[in-house]
């Protein structure tokens, strides 16, 4: 694919999580995982009205960063209490991927952690087996999977770690129809349609009760930088938007940020303004935020 034809989404510069303590969230990922507070403020208004979000103002937040300061983050929002939210029970953005070393070694650290286990390191099996992740919930009930390549090919899709945690590098989507997602970001940011699969995903058939052996469509998008991706689960019908506090960011894995060239040159409905803001996140360059096919906020900064 030529320079011309690359997707307008570059890559992922940040997942956000919306939670109830962002101090225990701080606690659990400093801890644990080695990611460290590079940033702490208040959410300012236009930031707020930008994601279509306004009772965000003056709420407090703090970013996070892998331990070796990459500029790739994840932000911690202050909300409300969601009482009704359920991971994995709800369209949008349902998990974030973060590369590591070797997740077999991370797990037995984690085993002694705070965060809930809900899946233990495995091959993906097939032409996948060379990569092995886990999956856990947060304090936030934010999913994480943490991936590793065990055989660390020179041409390997995944990215280096540049640390025993690092980078987020796949955003996981849920929706309804996963053709009419591909649809959606094909058409709005030029991403190379892939061939879906079917697959078990025992993590997501456990929280909605399903059997383990139930079957999902899923597959991937890649973006324009080499070790970005989203992943899109088809989830049936039974499930649909995220309960969120009203004029707040939805529970849990909350919104993703990717970085584009331009703004201008997009043909997608946003949902506020455009606007510069000085937090190391855009080091005050031009953001919007735009809403996803399943209605997710994906929020795009120039760079």
């Amino acid at each position: 694919m030529n320079e011309k034809n690359m997707p307008l989404l570059q890559e992922i510069k940040v997942n956000t999580i919306a939670a109830e303590n962002i101090d225990i969230v701080e606690e659990w990922y400093s801890t644990w995982l080695d990611y460290k507070v590079c940033e702490r403020g208040f959410i300012d208004q236009l930031l707020a009205d930008s994601w279509n979000a306004p009772l965000m103002s003056n709420q407090p937040y703090l970013v996070l960063h892998p331990s070796t300061k990459e500029d790739k983050f994840i932000r911690v929002c202050k909300i409300d209490r969601v009482r009704d939210y359920k991971p994995m029970t709800s369209l949008g953005w349902n998990s974030f991927e973060l590369i590591v070393e070797d997740v077999y070694q991370l797990y037995e650290k984690l085993k002694e952690s705070p965060f809930k286990i809900i899946g233990p390191p495995a091959s993906l099996g097939g032409d996948l087996d060379f990569i092995h992740a886990m999956q856990v919930e947060g304090p936030a009930k934010e999913i994480l999977y943490l991936t590793c390549d065990k055989v660390k090919a020179p041409d390997s899709l995944l990215p280096k770690p540049k640390a025993f945690v690092g980078r987020p590098f796949i955003v996981i989507l849920a929706a309804n129809g996963i053709d009419e997602v591909q649809e959606f970001y094909c058409s709005k940011f030029g991403l190379k349609k892939e061939e879906d699969m079917q697959t078990k995903i025992g993590v997501i058939a456990n929280a909605q009760n399903l059997p383990e052996e139930h079957i999902y469509d899923m597959g991937f998008m890649a973006l324009s930088k080499v070790g970005n991706f989203i992943e899109y689960d088809g989830y049936d019908k039974a499930f649909g938007e995220r309960p969120c506090n009203e004029g707040q960011l939805p529970p849990g894995c909350s919104t993703v940020t990717f970085t584009v060239t331009s703004l201008d040159t997009l043909n997608i409905d946003f949902v506020g303004n455009t606007v510069k803001n000085d937090s190391i996140i855009y080091n005050g360059k031009r953001s919007r935020t735009a809403k996803g096919f399943t209605g997710e906020l994906i929020e795009l900064v120039e760079e």
